[in-house]
């Protein structure tokens, strides 16, 4: 979807561009502005006498393209987004610190007299404890009904 969404942004782009040189080829109210800028009477030599009349309903038709173009993106980025969220909540839950008073790894290691073993069996144990609240969550997890 986000691919199909990427490329009616650039062919939305491509509109506004082509709505914006419609709009300067017009001729202006009072015979000048943008309209003579641009080569007014070239546009009528290119579209015939009737180019008033052209340039309005090609302006208003591009027009109305555009604005259901914006209205389609919003809705397919809000679609977009939506999942995104969904996605987001599917995810793996994130486990909070124990709340156990085992003294930590850095503070076993930071004691003067710490021996190798004496750091190994602390990483043991937060090791274990981690493991077994891991085990509980996916339990409780497991557990719950679903929506």
């Amino acid at each position: 979807m986000s691919i199909i969404a990427d490329i009616l942004t650039i062919i939305l782009v491509l509109i506004s561009v082509f709505l914006i040189l419609v709009v300067l080829m017009q001729k202006g109210s009072a015979n000048g502005g943008m309209g003579a800028a641009m080569g007014g009477g070239m546009a009528e030599a290119a579209l015939g006498a009737e180019t008033t009349t052209v340039l309005t309903k090609i302006t208003r038709n591009t027009a109305i393209v555009f604005f259901v173009m914006v209205f389609g993106l919003g809705l397919a980025y809000i679609y977009i987004h939506s999942v995104a969220q969904k996605a987001e909540d599917n995810a793996l839950p994130e486990f909070a610190a124990s709340e156990e008073a085992s003294p930590g790894l850095l503070e076993t290691i930071s004691g003067a007299e710490t021996t190798a073993e004496e750091v190994a069996e602390a990483l043991g144990e937060q090791v274990e404890a981690a493991t077994q609240e891991a085990e509980n969550a996916t339990r409780t997890v497991t557990e719950q009904p679903e929506n």
